[in-house]
């Protein structure tokens, strides 16, 4: 149950929160939107990336998130569990990760954690797998995932279904 009284009516209860505040709903749905479907980043590491932050968060609406697109591309619901599974600060050391994969966690970790530990040793380390564009996009997503999962984790929104939540990623 949420900590603020939420309309009862269709819909999720998250639904129904954010359209008490259309605008706010709006600009976090243009934010999505741009971190999802206007990024150059492969949906894998976007979305284990975007998982250590829900688990760093401890925010059941985005742990019961998933992207159809990564799935596509090869992270089945056993490997978001290896994600969902490793321990917060330390990189994931999941077989048959990338070293980029690798990297996209390591860099979710720290930025939800202490971002201050994204220091110049560790930002070489990445700028040799990313480009300074996909670094952006990968910092975007960081940051939009930590507002999002702390909004909802702070408000006690639950994961009010049966079934998995899936990323506005488009066609």
């Amino acid at each position: 149950m949420a900590r603020i009284d939420v309309p009862e009516g269709n819909g999720l209860e998250r639904e129904r929160l954010l359209m008490m505040q259309p605008d706010v709903a709006i600009g976090m749905g243009a934010y999505a939107q741009a971190v999802y479907e206007k990024t150059s980043l492969p949906a894998r590491e976007r979305e284990i990336a975007r998982l250590r932050v829900a688990v760093a968060n401890g925010c059941p609406v985005c742990l019961n998130t998933r992207s159809p697109k990564a799935e596509a591309e090869g992270l089945g619901e056993a490997g978001v569990q290896d994600v969902i599974a490793c321990s917060i600060g330390q990189a994931p050391a999941i077989e048959g990760l990338s070293d980029r994969e690798r990297l996209a966690g390591e860099f979710a970790d720290r930025f939800a954690t202490d971002h201050h530990s994204i220091d110049d040793t560790f930002m070489a380390e990445i700028k040799t797998h990313f480009s300074d564009i996909e670094i952006i996009e990968l910092t975007a997503l960081c940051a939009m995932t930590v507002g999002n999962g702390r909004f909802m984790t702070v408000l006690d929104i639950a994961a009010d279904d049966d079934g998995f939540y899936l990323l506005p990623e488009g066609d």
